[in-house]
């Protein structure tokens, strides 16, 4: 496996794919999120996955694997604008299947709602569904332009959303960082009242502003619950212990620093 290697959400032409080129490293895909955090922990390289989309909300797959996957942290965190273009080989009005991942799916939406007669498909990324549009007559994708270009996808309508919509990637990685001005924990608290309100009064309590926090199902406990959380400030020793006092278990996912997505 060459040095520098990153892998990321394909196939070719997703916007995964373009994170992970602006990186500058070797590129790689796989199949799906919960692959390429295996890779990761197989090879000790780096992935690059969506956490994050501000229509849509979490990635459910991504908050997951960082659950399973102890030893992998998050390093860098980039902020991606996402154009959707509803595009195939034949003209728009001949289509009669749109395939795509599900999130694209929800911001289309309006617009999928006009067309008559339309069969939806999900598919594991946007790249993915332009390859399978490329070898269906009667088929389109909501994909990049990129994609769309790669896949000769000539006809193209541009799906503009209500609210900006981005995505945030994150570069994954077994090398734990703890620099940077926004963190990451995954906590199991007890089930027992007021156990979420002792969680986040700690951080109430020490003035630090909590960005996100999300739930998930433990599936190995049905009805029990973990939270991912991120935080803003100075990583402190101090503050991780207060945490754990209040946790059943808690994991320390990595420090970075959010940045925008610039073009190549």
């Amino acid at each position: 496996m060459p040095d520098k290697m990153i892998f990321y959400l394909g196939p070719r032409g997703s916007f995964s794919h373009e994170v992970a080129e602006a990186l500058g490293q070797e590129v790689k895909p796989e199949r799906s999120i919960s692959a390429i955090f295996q890779k990761v922990v197989e090879t000790d390289q780096r992935g690059v996955v969506p956490i994050e989309n501000s229509i849509e909300g979490p990635v459910n797959e991504t908050l997951d694997g960082l659950f399973i996957h102890d030893d992998v942290y998050i390093t860098r965190s980039i902020d991606f604008p996402i154009e959707i273009f509803l595009a195939s080989k034949a003209e728009i009005k001949n289509i009669e299947r749109v395939y795509s991942h599900p999130h694209a799916i929800a911001e289309a939406r309006e617009f999928l709602e006009k067309m008559d007669n339309i069969e939806v498909i999900s598919t594991v990324s946007t790249s993915e569904a332009a390859d399978l549009a490329s070898r269906d007559d009667k088929g389109a994708a909501l994909c990049s332009k990129r994609a769309a270009t790669e896949y000769e996808l000539k006809h193209m309508v541009k799906i503009d959303p209500e609210t900006p919509n981005i995505t945030r990637f994150i570069v994954i990685s077994r090398e734990r960082n703890t620099d940077g001005s926004r963190h990451s924990i995954i906590s199991i608290i007890p089930d027992e009242p007021g156990s979420l309100y002792d969680l986040i009064g700690v951080f109430s309590d020490r003035r630090i502003n909590m960005n996100m926090i999300y739930s998930r199902p433990l599936r190995n406990n049905i009805w029990k619950y973990y939270f991912y959380i991120e935080f803003s400030g100075k990583f402190d020793v101090s503050l991780m212990e207060s945490l754990k006092d209040r946790s059943i278990k808690l994991f320390y996912k990595g420090s970075f620093d959010p940045v925008q997505y610039k073009s190549q």
